[in-house]
């Protein structure tokens, strides 16, 4: 428990300016037991496998979070996400967005990605900036976006249930050019200039 909560507080700016150590020098945390064979996570009450890419946090979903999309004076628009639960979760990956009717998922900014997960303390916030359209010119208008996290570093799974969140303004929106950064523990790392 001590080192989920020192991994945790180290995430989020809160904890010493030391980090991990057993990270640093490569070594891994072992993981929990879990029943299953190599450390892969047994299953959830319900039956279906739960995720645990680090240790004993789990990853972020709209369950256990608040989300929401303001302005970004030094980019487009800014995606906030507040840990509304009683325990840490880690934001892994870059946020899972599709624009109104859109079918696929906003693709992530190249070069964005943290050198680790953010992980999320009870109040904490994770970050990232959303671009909408490089140069619109076959745009559609939309008023709100549909966000999910991902259950994997790779970010091609979901982990929850999909959640709507209103755009602060009518905003133009070019599938082929829209693009969103990874998360990232401050608002200053998760600009994404346009």
């Amino acid at each position: 428990m001590g080192l989920v909560l020192a991994a945790a507080l180290t995430a989020t700016g809160c904890g010493g300016s030391g980090g991990d150590a057993q990270a640093k020098d490569g070594q891994r945390p072992s993981p929990s037991p879990t029943g299953a064979p190599g450390g892969t996570p047994g299953p959830s009450p319900s039956g279906t496998p739960t995720p645990a890419p680090t240790g004993d946090v789990a990853p972020c979903t709209t369950a256990v979070t608040r989300a929401t999309v303001g302005e970004d004076p030094e980019g487009d628009l800014m995606l906030t996400v507040t840990n509304t639960g009683t325990a840490p979760c880690v934001a892994l990956g870059a946020p899972r967005l599709r624009f109104g009717s859109a079918r696929t998922v906003t693709t992530a900014v190249a070069g964005t990605k943290p050198d680790a997960p953010v992980t999320l303390a009870p109040g904490g916030s994770a970050y990232a900036g959303i671009l909408t359209a490089w140069e619109p010119d076959d745009f559609v208008t939309v008023r709100r976006v549909s966000l999910s996290f991902a259950a994997d570093a790779r970010g091609r799974v979901t982990a929850g249930p999909w959640a709507t969140v209103a755009l602060p303004r009518d905003t133009e929106y070019e599938e082929t050019d829209a693009e969103v950064t990874y998360w990232q523990g401050s608002r200053e790392d998760a600009h994404a200039d346009g």
